[in-house]
């Protein structure tokens, strides 16, 4: 039988090139084609057929673009898809890989202007929408953004990465209930998502619902126990439950266990600021300054301590250090 098959393809690509030769390329394009359709890789038959389509585009075209796009082989990319949108100005793919690599390098404006053009094309493409919102996003323009995200809902209701950008503006917007259902939506599709799982816990602490955010986050530790974040997500949910031990149980654990955590130390010092055990908090906010010199943050909480505390001339002297740091800073830069 495999003798057969073999047969019938060195046949019809005899015939094919047969056809060719005498100048019948519709002819030849049909065996060419018959053989692809069996044999999808048959190297001749690609061959033939490109041969006979000398300007035209291919999948195998796209295909090897998207292979390059994985290997970050980004300027690559770039000046291939350019070189065709030359000849293919309607190919959706090549303006969605070419905005991707302009979103890559910081380009956002040219990165929207070319998934703007890959919607006009393919408009009910739930990627090619995902992709639009998350440029409108960058470009500081979340009306717009959710739209798109929403659309991509309504195309594809099982685009989880839509459902959570969708879901993160709402909650940007304080609408905690629409945010909530989009999160939950995505927890059942994918239940073991430690992302999706913390989304809808941030969406039921912002309603108020301690005891079910707090349930979340724990599921959420259960698939990965290294995530620093969600214990200190789950530290802030508990003290806003009326739970300090609790809390500071958290704080504890997370600063011992990843001592080098710099929002870790940050955090733990705004909470026992909270509490007033300034002393403690003072040394958490001047970890943190020590592991990241450059971060506003603990900088900032520490100078507010002591100016809350009374004591101006510290914190004016906290502050110019900042001060002067950032200049630092900036100078390297």
């Amino acid at each position: 039988m495999g003798n057969q098959k073999s047969l019938s393809t060195k046949d019809a690509l005899k015939f094919a090139k047969k056809a060719e030769e005498t100048g019948d390329k519709e002819k030849a394009q049909k065996y060419f084609e018959a053989i692809l359709t069996t044999y999808p890789d048959n190297e001749d038959a690609v061959i033939g057929i490109r041969r006979l389509n000398p300007n035209s585009l291919f999948r195998s075209d796209i295909d090897e673009l998207k292979e390059l796009f994985k290997e970050s082989k980004f300027w690559e990319v770039e000046v291939k898809c350019k070189n065709y949108l030359e000849r293919y100005p309607e190919v959706q793919e090549l303006y969605s890989l070419l905005g991707l690599v302009m979103g890559i390098k910081g380009a956002h404006s040219e990165a929207l202007s070319h998934f703007k053009k890959a919607a006009e094309i393919t408009p009910l493409n739930a990627s090619v929408q995902f992709n639009l919102g998350n440029a409108f996003k960058f470009t500081g323009n979340n009306k717009l953004a959710l739209q798109s995200f929403m659309q991509a809902i309504n195309i594809d209701p099982k685009y989880v990465p839509a459902l959570s950008n969708a879901g993160l503006i709402l909650m940007v917007e304080k609408k905690y209930d629409a945010a909530l259902e989009l999160f939950t939506a995505a927890a059942h599709l994918m239940p073991d998502s430690v992302e999706v799982l913390c989304n809808v816990a941030g969406a039921l602490r912002e309603k108020g619902e301690y005891e079910i955010a707090i349930h979340h986050y724990h599921k959420a530790i259960e698939l990965d126990a290294t995530n620093a974040q969600v214990f200190l997500d789950m530290a802030m949910c508990e003290k806003l439950n009326d739970n300090p031990a609790e809390a500071k149980n958290i704080y504890e654990l997370i600063t011992t266990e990843d001592p080098l955590n710099t929002d870790a130390h940050n955090s733990f010092g705004n909470f026992l600021k909270e509490t007033g055990e300034l002393e403690e908090a003072i040394s958490h906010y001047e970890r943190a300054i020590e592991l990241e010199p450059t971060n506003p943050a603990p900088v900032n909480n520490l100078g507010i301590l002591y100016r809350d505390d009374g004591q101006d001339d510290k914190a004016e002297e906290v502050f110019e250090l900042a001060r002067e740091k950032f200049r630092e800073a900036k100078k390297v830069h």
